[in-house]
């Protein structure tokens, strides 16, 4: 019995959530009200405060439960996947198709939470930690198995993977979403290419322009 009731508090929590990054997505972090949640969750005003203090601790608990149904999904596609680069892509592009299946959490993290005083709670700052370290993580990965200049830093590079992500998302979202999002996360993708696995250098002793030389015979 034990056992269900804690089942039964797991999944009504859950329903808060997802009821309240709909809501947020819909109406905006400031015009959304608790009973509006409330009623697409289908609880009551009472048991919303068995679970959250109050609308900013609901607000602050969205980025994790998002990020962990993501990883959720991810992570079974990275255990299939050994090489760095083609990790870091379905890393990248699996947070954008996520985006595409959830606008609504979409908007809230990347236009309602992520440019505001938000991200500066600790439960916000330690769900976007977390994810940050994962790509950290790949690209550390490509250096240590030579797939990356040994001299590579790997938060300057994560620092331009996220920023181009969060770039497409907000501006996708700001225009209607326009353009197909992962499209356009696999160019941004191609131009990082060259900063993340840049070209193989010729073995010591190499004369450069050789190659091109006979080639040109």
């Amino acid at each position: 019995m034990l056992k269900i009731a804690q089942e039964r508090s797991r999944e009504r929590r859950r329903r808060i959530l997802l009821a309240a990054t709909k809501v947020f997505g819909e109406k905006g972090v400031h015009a959304a009200t608790l009973t509006e949640i409330c009623a697409a969750a289908g609880v009551s005003r009472s048991t919303f405060y068995d679970y959250f203090t109050d609308k900013t601790a609901l607000l602050a608990a969205v980025p994790r439960a998002n990020f962990e149904e993501f990883y959720a999904e991810i992570d079974a596609i990275l255990e299939t996947i050994a090489e760095p680069w083609d990790r870091l892509c379905a890393f990248y592009l699996g947070t954008l198709r996520y985006i595409e299946r959830n606008p609504a959490w979409g908007r809230v993290f990347f236009l309602e939470i992520w440019p505001s005083v938000l991200a500066s709670e600790r439960e916000v700052r330690d769900a976007v930690d977390l994810y940050a370290r994962r790509i950290v993580g790949i690209l550390r990965q490509g250096i240590a198995c030579g797939k990356r200049s040994r001299g590579g830093d790997p938060y300057l590079l994560a620092t331009l993977v996220l920023g181009s992500m969060t770039h497409l998302v907000a501006t996708w979202l700001l225009y209607g979403r326009p353009r197909d999002l992962s499209a356009q996360g696999a160019k941004a993708l191609a131009l990082l290419r060259p900063l993340v696995v840049p070209a193989a250098e010729p073995p010591p002793g190499a004369v450069p322009g050789r190659r091109a030389k006979a080639r040109r015979r």
